[in-house]
């Protein structure tokens, strides 16, 4: 018996030692928390959907290697609070759930980032979703996160208006009026059992994160934004597990403080919701939005595997992603991220007379509008007045000043799907098929649509495809591919090489106008087309809007130049011009240094038929 008690003197010594501490105490230990909910308002403010914030170029990461990053804002289709934070194509920094902003003036866009709480309801004011509700998740830099379900998530677009229930300012815990509670619904507070152990909050977290990999955050409002969990040295990945880490997932980093501003105190504590994903960029790394702080040590953890904000708020956590079907080109695309991407149909201008690369006058046609003439696998050539014509409809983004720097030019890969979300043509759907450098993005609708369309329509595109890859073909450059064309595409491997079908093939120096571009994803550049030996000796007047073309001694990977043996293939977008460097413009979409692409002549290698809008002909019996 005495040595019964002896035990049970030592357990309860190594409890209050772990109390102290700050590591993991039993779950039933000590009482639950009371606050002040009763006396909190509840007030109404409102945002807006938010654009994709894709990289507008190559950025370096930690290790000197170029990068282009996505996931950050917009509508993000496929990450899912509960999924893990790493092993996402591209992503860097990727926000889960529809980023939102505030509206209006800058007191009003303040509103929504202060007052807004993760757990307050909110609804959608607009379009298609109008009606439907949702839950803030978390807050990162300048957004605020929510999560809506699928079916809702199919409805939204870019500016919806968002508003929201904000309840949680000056929510206090009974007892603890140095614990500091930044954007916490008070009922979400209540759920995570927290609990009063010996006048500490023992709060249930998935890991306790050391202050010396916490990175960017130190000196930022508390109100809103987060910190990072540093993950550009790798050894920090795996010596804390950060890989095992979840959106929603609470953390509790050590030794900092988040009260009225942000920054390192020792024997403070902040506990946060994971709200992104990783970084490849130095001092940057996994979001985490802070919802409790202390500087007098009154916080410690719990740890709890389970411990992720989806719980406390009810969302359903998925406990595997879906896998595509296996297709005969294996790839990444399981990995892709999904957003939205949106632009307005684009009126044609006119400035008078041109000249051409032979001294004529003409008054030139065929850029922007909506082309009722000319469509995807029309020919590129022979169009009266016709000047770098560009196919069915196009449109540009509107979310920066220069169409080229939008998330439409840098995301959306050809073959995704469009919808029109506005006029008479609402609802239909169609397909983005490839970017006219500089200005012009282009969708393909059916006929009966484009009779519908009107001038300034809003169409919206799931992008798809940005960070493909081929499995064992990894240092082949895929670019504005999305991954179900690229599996249409009819390539095979054959003795370590990818066989590509294209329509033709052409030297690399009769290439002009827009080689020695360094950003790939928002490039067309063109085939000159202005000596007609040259017409002559390749064919180009065959050529159709969406063949295949393969660019000899090009490569493209990070920009457009020569290397020779090196292949680049081009799907061509636009139609010839009289403009001296000049004619038809390719978007390039798979590159490799010698040895990894080998071409096969197919007359009918083009995206019209890939995509099912035309019906391949039927090979002529002889």
């Amino acid at each position: 018996m005495m040595r019964k008690r002896s035990l049970v003197l030592i357990g309860f010594l190594l409890c209050v030692g772990l109390v102290l501490s700050g590591t993991a105490v039993a779950e039933d230990q000590g009482k639950p928390i009371s606050t002040n909910k009763g006396k909190l308002l509840t007030l109404a403010v409102q945002g807006q959907i938010a654009p994709a914030e894709p990289g507008r170029s190559y950025a370096t990461t930690w290790d000197g290697k170029p990068k282009m990053a996505i996931g950050i804002g917009g509508i993000n289709y496929n990450l899912k609070i509960g999924d893990k934070v790493f092993g996402w194509a591209a992503g860097d920094r990727a926000t889960v759930g529809v980023a939102t902003i505030g509206k209006g003036e800058d007191r009003f866009r303040s509103a929504w980032l202060n007052l807004a709480s993760i757990g307050n309801e909110v609804k959608v004011l607009s379009g298609a979703a109008k009606g439907k509700k949702g839950v803030i998740i978390g807050k990162f830099e300048r957004y605020v996160l929510i999560h809506f379900d699928d079916a809702v998530l199919e409805k939204l677009s870019i500016d919806n208006t968002i508003q929201a229930k904000a309840c949680g300012v000056g929510l206090k815990i009974e007892g603890f009026a140095d614990i500091f509670i930044h954007g916490l619904d008070p009922k979400t507070l209540e759920k995570m059992g927290i609990r009063n152990v010996d006048g500490k909050l023992v709060v249930p977290v998935v890991k306790e994160i050391p202050a010396e990999i916490v990175g960017r955050g130190a000196g930022g409002s508390s109100l809103y934004g987060n910190w990072h969990i540093q993950t550009c040295y790798p050894p920090d990945i795996e010596e804390y597990r950060l890989d095992e880490l979840r959106f929603g997932d609470l953390v509790l980093l050590k030794d900092i403080q988040t009260d009225y501003g942000k920054g390192y105190f020792r024997g403070g504590a902040t506990v946060g919701v994971v709200c992104s994903g990783p970084s490849d960029f130095s001092g940057l790394g996994i979001g985490v939005t802070p919802v409790l702080s202390t500087r007098s040590g009154k916080i410690v953890a719990r740890i709890d595997p389970e411990a992720n904000i989806g719980k406390y708020l009810g969302i359903k956590v998925r406990k595997s992603i879906p896998k595509a079907e296996k297709s005969l080109l294996p790839t990444n695309r399981d990995t892709l991220i999904t957003t939205a991407v949106q632009g307005v149909i684009q009126p044609p201008g006119s400035r008078g007379y041109s000249t051409t690369y032979d001294g004529k006058s003409r008054l030139d046609l065929g850029m922007a509008s909506i082309n009722y003439t000319v469509s995807l696998g029309d020919t590129a050539y022979g169009w009266a007045n016709a000047d770098h014509v560009e196919p069915d409809v196009t449109f540009q983004g509107r979310d920066k000043s220069r169409p080229s720097e939008c998330a439409l030019a840098i995301l959306a890969c050809i073959g995704n799907e469009a919808i029109v979300l506005e006029g008479e043509a609402k609802g239909a759907k169609g397909f983005y098929i490839g970017r006219h450098a500089g200005s012009d993005d282009l969708a393909w609708f059916p006929k009966d649509v484009l009779e519908k369309l009107a001038l300034y329509d809003k169409i919206q595109v799931k992008a798809k495809g940005v960070g493909l890859k081929i499995e064992g073909f990894e240092d082949v450059r895929v670019n504005k591919l999305s991954p179900e064309l690229l599996e249409n595409m009819g390539i095979t491997i054959e003795d370590d090489q990818l066989v590509v079908p294209v329509v033709l093939e052409i030297p690399g120096h009769i290439m002009g106008s827009g080689i020695g571009w360094t950003f790939i994803e928002a490039l067309d550049y063109d085939i000159q087309t202005t000596d007609p030996k040259i017409v002559e000796e390749f064919g180009l007047e065959k050529l159709r809007l969406g063949d295949m073309v393969a660019i000899r001694d090009h490569y493209d990977f990070y920009g457009n130049g020569r290397y020779e043996g090196a292949v680049t293939i081009g799907v061509c977008i636009h139609g010839w011009s009289d403009m001296a460097g000049h004619g038809p413009g390719l978007n390039p979409i798979l590159s490799a240094l010698p040895g990894k692409i080998k071409i096969k002549i197919d007359p009918h290698a083009n995206t019209a038929y890939y995509l099912g809008i035309k019906t391949k002909p039927r090979e002529e019996i002889p």
